[in-house]
């Protein structure tokens, strides 16, 4: 429905006329039209505002809170009916603004604050009355229940003071001497609620209410042994001494078994909120509190830290031992194994020596008895050719040892030799390109031989020869391709023109800042007589560029305090890497 729509005027005004002609067993199920007319307008805007105050002028608020004082066990829909009722009492309060102030805030809303408590309490008797083998009836009781409660939390919402009236009721207290768990649940959430929206209202209320609320609260807490239960005073309590720092005192004094009453929750399920009244209790105030849980939090962190810390060193320290027994187990290995090498080779040596000990001896032997079998006359020539021989081979092995030393010598000598070959063939090389380049005639100068009446010359042969060999023609095939070809490089172009021409836009734009930049920078004036002006003209407010610079700040920082040698491994960034840097950050920006 629109709006604008005047059918809406012409129902509430209808729903009034029927109200006046109709019977008071029927008022009920005919104010729940009303629902229908506040869920066709938008909440919060000007056309329910209107709606509201009509509702208000033709007195079907006022019939409403009439209505809801029947018994709803004889009325059709029964305490559905009374839940709906209640919704819609609470949802057109808030936000109405009657004419007739006085009336509405001071008569009408404490009444019908009152009398959606009250209507919650019949709702509750009856639940509690009912057998526990009618589940589905006492499902439904329950549900109403916490719709009464919601719509009367609803209410008071968006009409602080009520909550005052709320608490103070005898009826609420009526409610919470109850031994259901569901109601109970429900109705500490209420009481919570009220202290969360209106953190002022335990000072307006008497001691001796606040007192009352107390001992129920902590009552529930020692009698009850449901975690729901025990969950949701605990919160209630939390929040009280949260709002109000006097009733920790009050707590601490007037309830002197509620500490060790509280051990007896934990591990329940709710330990976060029961840690948090029992630090309150302790520490006697909320910021007391909240200092010893800050305190609490940066021990918790220290400890942390410092088993980080030494897990770091344990780790450490056991890496370092492995380290340490393998580095011993691996020099241990390469002695034992250069001692068993030169073992080897000392037994090889021995082997060797005892070898050829024994060819000499053997040698010598054949030797004594090829004289002994010789002639006495043949003897001195024979050892005489024999020490000539052994000569030759003493001279012939030293002069291998002597050309051995100087064939490195050599080696070094052909290394140098080779290299001075290629260095004088690279420079013969370059020298005669630089020669050739020297002859080459200059490019402002004509070729040698090219004169006016050889240029014309040439340029008549180019043009008979252009005449002579025309350009073929091409068959309407061949044609209509490169027509094809010629529109899609068309489109192309035209496609991606808008691109070119924005690239274009933003290079002008940067260069455009950067001359600005570069103007600024000449102009800049000292820093001992710059002022706040200029301090703001040089400040970026572009919220990605102050933190890139920051950012960059704080890594230079870091590498000024870094020693020398931490910087080792970081390379400088050449002209083509900042550029790209650069132009990739303004695309992101």
């Amino acid at each position: 429905m629109a709006e604008n729509d005047p059918l809406e005027d012409k129902r509430v005004e209808d729903l009034a006329s029927h109200l006046a002609e109709t019977t008071d067993r029927n008022v009920p199920n005919l104010l729940l039209a009303l629902q229908d007319i506040l869920d066709s307008v938008v909440p919060g805007s000007q056309r329910a505002e209107k709606i509201k105050k009509e509702i208000w002028n033709y007195e079907l608020l006022q019939s409403v809170l009439i209505a809801l004082r029947q018994d709803f066990s004889q009325i059709n829909g029964k305490w559905n009916t009374a839940a709906a009722l209640a919704k819609i009492l609470a949802h057109c309060s808030v936000g109405l603004d009657p004419p007739d102030s006085h009336e509405f805030h001071a008569i009408f809303l404490p009444e019908a604050a009152e009398r959606l408590i009250i209507l919650s309490r019949n709702i509750q008797h009856r639940y509690c009355k009912i057998p526990e083998k009618t589940l589905t009836l006492k499902d439904d009781l329950i549900g109403n229940f916490k719709e009464v409660i919601e719509s009367l939390q609803w209410l008071y919402s968006g009409h602080l003071f009520l909550t005052t009236n709320v608490l103070r009721s005898n009826y609420l207290l009526q409610m919470l001497i109850t031994d259901d768990r569901e109601t109970s649940v429900t109705l500490l959430g209420l009481i919570q609620s009220a202290v969360r929206v209106n953190s002022v209202v335990l000072n307006t209320l008497d001691e001796k209410v606040v007192h009352s609320l107390l001992d129920e609260i902590v009552f529930k807490l020692s009698a009850f042994n449901d975690a729901e239960i025990g969950a949701a005073a605990t919160r209630t309590l939390v929040n009280i001494a949260a709002s109000h720092e006097a009733l920790i005192k009050l707590l601490y004094t007037r309830y002197k078994g509620l500490r060790p009453l509280l051990s007896r929750w934990t591990g329940r399920g709710f330990g976060r909120d029961l840690k948090r009244l029992l630090s309150l209790l302790d520490a006697g105030s909320a910021q007391q509190a909240e200092l010893q849980r800050l305190h609490r939090a940066a021990t918790t962190l220290q400890a942390i830290w410092r088993g980080i810390l030494q897990r770091k060193k344990l780790k450490k320290a056991k890496r370092g031992m492995s380290t340490l027994q393998r580095t011993y187990r691996q020099k241990k290995e390469e002695k034992s194994r250069v001692h068993e090498y030169e073992k080897e080779q000392r037994e090889l040596q021995h082997q060797l020596l005892m070898a050829r000990r024994k060819a000499i001896r053997e040698t010598r032997q054949k030797q004594l008895d090829m004289i002994s079998a010789m002639h006495p006359a043949d003897v001195n020539k024979y050892l005489a050719l024999s020490q000539i021989q052994s000569a030759i081979r003493i001279q012939a092995r030293w002069r291998g040892v002597l050309e051995r030393r100087k064939l490195g010598l050599r080696k070094a000598s052909a290394l140098q030799v080779k290299a001075a070959i290629t260095i004088q063939r690279h420079v013969r090389r370059f020298l005669k390109k630089q020669e050739e380049k020297r002859k080459e005639p200059f490019l402002w100068q004509p070729p040698p031989g090219l004169d006016d009446e050889r240029r014309v010359e040439l340029q008549r042969e180019i043009d008979e020869k252009r005449n002579k060999e025309k350009p073929k023609e091409l068959s309407r095939e061949a044609q209509e391709e490169l027509h094809q070809q010629a529109q899609e490089m068309l489109l192309r172009y035209v496609a991606f023109r808008a691109q070119h021409r924005k690239n274009y836009q933003r290079r002008e734009a940067l260069l455009a800042a950067l001359n600005t930049d570069a103007d600024l920078l000449t102009n800049a004036p000292k820093v001992d007589v710059a002022t706040n002006r200029d301090v703001y003209t040089f400040t970026s407010h572009s919220a990605p560029i102050a933190a890139k610079a920051l950012a960059n700040h704080r890594e230079e920082l870091q590498l000024l305090r870094q020693p020398w040698w931490r910087k080792l491994h970081i390379e400088e960034k050449t002209d083509d890497e900042i550029a790209e840097e650069y132009d990739t950050e303004f695309k992101i920006l």
